[in-house]
């Protein structure tokens, strides 16, 4: 089995640190270590961690300064920066001189975070995963997408992998050295995007205590990934559309514009033109958005991959070190064959980490897989009927998910918001 992955986790809040014991409690895969005070800790210590997540903001402390001392240190680990700031100023600079890996918007949901480690910790995984000709003539169209500044539009459904295949196109391009800001434009309001996105001066509204920069800016010199960009509040699409077509922003607040350089790759599970169809989505925008078009192929287009993934995921997630490989008999094999898998590589990935949980053998067997699987059945649409029958379906996912709302939405095929929204309006526990 492979050696655990060496986390070390700082955050100035007890809860933050709580959060991430729940998250990495797995002592198989993960070895984790929490602090929350690093003003009387020796840094040299922590050069023996794998992996660095850290908030931006502790009393009298900058995790971006953190970061950008251990690294004269000598740390070759992963650095992770989480905050729930739009606070770029004293971050961009630690990007730019590759003092920061990843940026992380709190709250974050708790499979990305340890999806984000294990991703880090592997830089390898993505090529073993290319092995099907449709992903081939994926990874071939991203390449030469690479070689180039124009606008990239990634269109594929819950779970295929739309966020790796951005990742690939930053790493192969001239901007790798540059920042990669990542928002999931599904979690920001309307009220807050136009702040967020594009910053703020002191005193342009109330609250505004000091100037921000926002996440445009920020990738400045590198790629900016609009995650879910169907879900731009349409009001905000204007602004969008004017930084793409001039390479200008201009701050909430100022009266001067501000020039960016920033490669943009967007993506999103329903395709822009149904949006601009509802009339959700400006026409104009998609068009600016559209000039490089990939669709990555849902998995069940994409058959023959399943059994490797299987057994590439069941080896990350073997929690035990006495098993050196778990199989699978040939009725499983059947049933990961014939199943449509609706939440896709991710829907997959997450099966395989509830097996190595509960398997009390080193090989799967039928009756070892989830009831819904047996049954062959889908999991719930995006858009939840207001029935008892989808409650019940819900409850089961957060049973099985052990009350875990991110995992239960991924498990259902929805997002956060969108089974947030669904128990409010039926008033179940929330």
């Amino acid at each position: 089995m492979a050696k655990p992955i060496n986390i070390l986790c700082i955050d100035d809040e007890p809860s933050v640190l709580k959060t991430y014991q729940r998250v990495f409690r797995d002592s198989q895969a993960y070895s984790l270590t929490v602090m929350q005070d690093l003003r009387t800790y020796d840094l040299k210590q922590a050069l023996a961690f794998d992996v660095i997540v850290c908030d931006q903001r502790m009393p009298g402390l900058l995790g971006s300064e953190v970061f950008k001392r251990l690294c004269g240190l000598g740390f070759q680990g992963s650095k992770i920066i989480c905050s729930a700031y739009a606070d770029f100023d004293d971050i961009i600079p630690t990007f730019n001189h590759g003092f920061i890996d990843f940026f992380l918007n709190k709250p974050w949901g708790n499979d990305e975070i340890r999806r984000l480690v294990n991703k880090l910790h592997e830089p390898g995984q993505r090529e073993q995963l290319i092995i099907h000709d449709k992903m081939e003539k994926v990874y071939q169209l991203a390449l030469k997408a690479a070689k180039t500044n124009i606008s990239v539009y990634i269109q594929g459904e819950t779970g295929t992998g739309k966020e790796l295949l951005t990742r690939y196109i930053h790493n192969n391009s001239d901007r790798l050295d540059g920042p990669y800001i990542t928002v999931n434009c599904a979690t920001l309001t309307t009220e807050l995007f136009e702040s967020l996105m594009f910053g703020h001066k002191k005193g342009a509204f109330t609250g505004a205590n000091e100037n921000h920069m926002g996440f445009y800016q920020a990738a400045h010199g590198g790629t900016l990934f609009l995650d879910e960009v169907v879900d731009i509040p349409l009001e905000a699409q204007a602004k969008i559309l004017r930084a793409l077509q001039e390479k200008t922003i201009t701050l909430l607040g100022e009266t001067h514009d501000v020039t960016v350089d920033v490669r943009v790759i967007s993506a999103s599970a329903k395709p822009l033109s149904v949006a601009v169809k509802e009339g959700r989505f400006r026409e104009d925008l998609m068009y600016r958005l559209n000039v490089y078009p990939i669709h990555i192929p849902p998995l069940r287009e994409r058959r023959n991959e399943i059994e490797l993934l299987f057994s590439q995921f069941m080896a990350r997630f073997n929690y035990h070190p006495e098993w050196p490989k778990i199989s699978c008999d040939e009725k499983v094999k059947k049933i990961l064959h014939q199943y449509p898998w609706p939440g896709n590589i991710r829907e997959l990935e997450n099966v395989c980490n509830f097996l190595c949980a509960t398997l009390e053998q080193p090989r799967v067997q039928g009756e070892d897989l989830p009831e819904y699987l047996l049954q062959g059945e889908g999991r719930a649409p995006q858009q939840l009927p207001d029935s008892s029958e989808a409650t019940l379906s819900i409850e089961q996912a957060l049973r099985q998910c052990d009350q875990n709302k991110s995992r239960a939405a991924k498990l259902l095929g929805i997002s956060r918001q969108t089974l947030w929204r669904y128990l409010k309006n039926n008033n179940l526990p929330s």
